[in-house]
């Protein structure tokens, strides 16, 4: 999926008019799009492959979300308030991107319906996987999560090594082998 056939299925025939570039990039599994400390001034739209956001925590790398084929992935944080970002955005398998500079985005937004309703869409989808996860964390316990994350994203489960799994559902591996076995 592109960022064109993205538009077009919330807004029909729209995507002919993007009014901002993109730049297709190509990165390898291990890469680091944006790391902690660096000021974000892209966003990046997920052709194929999985992106990875996470953050240090006591010297340990916490895994925050993984982003999928089809989705916008940033340090918002840091795009928004032109501070640096404290999370890192790394592929956790090889990736094909659309990047759209943010600078060129702003423009868009000031002169574009279309731009807007892009990014008002993009955004309430970001606010409300936040939100459910948020919840998540907050109401159930690890096996619940487990169980949860088979349901809705089983893709994750297939392609995401056990010690990464553990890291985004905030248990230890062990745990979570042990809830995999019942």
């Amino acid at each position: 999926m592109t960022v064109r056939e993205f538009v077009n299925t919330f807004i029909d025939n729209a995507a002919e008019n993007l009014p901002f570039s993109t730049i297709e990039k190509k990165a390898s599994k291990g890469t680091i799009l944006t790391d902690y400390g660096q000021l974000e001034d892209s966003v990046y739209f997920i052709q194929s492959g999985i992106l990875y956001t996470s953050l240090l925590y006591k010297e340990e790398e916490r895994i925050l979300d993984f982003h999928f084929e089809g989705s916008f992935c940033s340090s918002y944080s840091s795009l928004l308030s032109s501070d640096v970002s404290d999370i890192r955005i790394s592929c956790y398998i090889d990736c094909q991107l659309e990047v759209v500079k943010y600078e060129e985005l702003r423009v868009a937004y000031e002169t574009s319906l279309l731009a807007n309703q892009l990014g008002r869409i993009a955004t309430e989808q970001l606010f409300f996987e936040r939100v459910k996860r948020e919840k998540e964390l907050l109401t159930l316990t690890a096996e619940e999560r487990y169980q949860s994350l088979l349901n809705k994203k089983p893709e994750l489960v297939q392609k995401i090594a056990i010690k990464d799994l553990s890291k985004y559902l905030g248990v230890r591996p062990e745990s979570l082998s042990r809830i995999r076995r019942n």
